[in-house]
């Protein structure tokens, strides 16, 4: 199968690493893979690997429509160049531009829509505009995929692909294997952030929430982890991090590569985003490991959340109801929160396992290929 070509299109070459290096590895055993995405950091997980990258500039937050049309002539160029048997698109500008260079190439391709962002929010001009580049470019897909069933049902009530073309995974899948943990809950309670320090990730939520409790449970710990993105719009600046630093709110943990010892450090973790992810990997990973989880009722959150069996809902963007939530989590009795990191872990392991993913990854190319 090895003369069978196959490339992975995303929007940053570190998130491609961070949640599909599995995927590739498995497959690169069986097929030439190839990476294609914006070379954002050190390719050095990929040393020792089959796995070809292929570097493409790409403005992936940007509404610049030249570079989108660069970025679509350069796809083009390298998918006649490279002549593959199989793509996958993954985020809305591969999915969008990646897609329609597919088409134009007649090379096969699967579009998987991780999450729609902040773009499917507000019905404007971008929200048309991305409504009428999807419809187009999902048009001759093999397969369009979904991370949850909100977003696949948003797609297909807009029309913006076939019903018939539809597929729903649960997530992109979590290796249980790496994140697993037999640690005891720590003592002192601690509530944990993970992710980009973003407004929307319910970031300064987190930090009011904080605030407000802090004085009925002084001992409670709330700690931040994740990088600051000062060139969004939504992101938290520094000067904003350091106050609350030094306020005491909030211990602000920076950047880890393992984010493993954190989660093992913390009692629960809590996800407050109100914008539309596909299904979060820090949720997946702290629940892997046998932590509850609070995240908000909203789209791709709520998938990972049993109410009252691994983790707690609040509501989004509702201050009120997350410190409510919090307050919950923290009258627990100690014994209950480790049931609810037990019945997380299996959760996991029966739905979410990165195992499953790659299965389904497997059945399809094995699908198409056969023929």
């Amino acid at each position: 199968m090895k003369n069978m070509k196959i490339a992975f299109v995303g929007n940053s070459a570190l998130t491609m690493m961070n949640f599909r290096l599995g995927l590739m590895k498995v497959l690169s055993s069986e097929y030439e893979v190839v990476m294609i995405a914006p070379k954002d950091c050190e390719l050095t997980p990929l040393e020792g690997t089959d796995i070809r990258f292929i570097s493409v500039e790409m403005d992936s937050k940007g509404t610049n429509p030249f570079k989108d049309i660069r970025l679509y002539r350069h796809l083009i160029a390298v998918y006649r160049r490279e002549r593959f048997d199989f793509v996958f698109h993954y985020t809305i500008k591969p999915v969008i531009y990646g897609s329609m260079a597919a088409a134009v190439t007649n090379t096969r391709y699967v579009s998987v829509v991780t999450g729609l962002g902040y773009t499917f929010i507000k019905r404007n001009w971008l929200f048309h505009l991305s409504c009428l580049l999807h419809r187009t470019a999902l048009r001759k897909a093999e397969s369009v995929w979904f991370l949850n069933d909100d977003d696949c049902g948003m797609f297909v009530q807009l029309g913006l692909v076939s019903p018939k073309k539809v597929h729903v995974i649960p997530g992109e899948g979590v290796d249980t294997a790496y994140f697993s943990s037999q640690q005891p809950l720590p003592e002192r309670f601690t509530f944990l952030f993970c992710g980009r320090m973003l407004r929307y990730k319910g970031v300064e939520l987190f930090v009011r929430a904080a605030e407000l409790l802090k004085k009925e449970f002084p001992s409670a710990r709330w700690q931040l982890l994740g990088p600051l993105d000062a060139n969004n719009l939504a992101g938290i600046k520094p000067n904003e991090m350091e106050l609350w630093a030094r306020q005491g709110l909030v211990e602000y943990l920076g950047v880890a590569k393992d984010v493993r010892p954190y989660l093992e450090q913390c009692t629960c973790l809590v996800l407050p985003s109100y914008f539309r992810e596909g299904v979060p990997r820090s949720l997946m990973e702290a629940a892997a490991m046998q932590r509850p989880i609070i995240a908000t009722n909203s789209v791709g959150c709520k998938d990972v959340v049993i109410e009252g069996e691994n983790g707690l809902l609040c509501e989004p963007n509702n201050l009120d109801s997350l410190t409510d939530t919090m307050r919950r989590m923290l009258h627990m009795p100690q014994d209950c929160l480790a049931e609810m990191g037990k019945n997380g872990r299996e959760l996991m392991l029966r739905k979410f396992d990165e195992r499953l993913i790659i299965k389904e990854y497997k059945d399809l190319l094995n699908k198409y290929f056969a023929k």
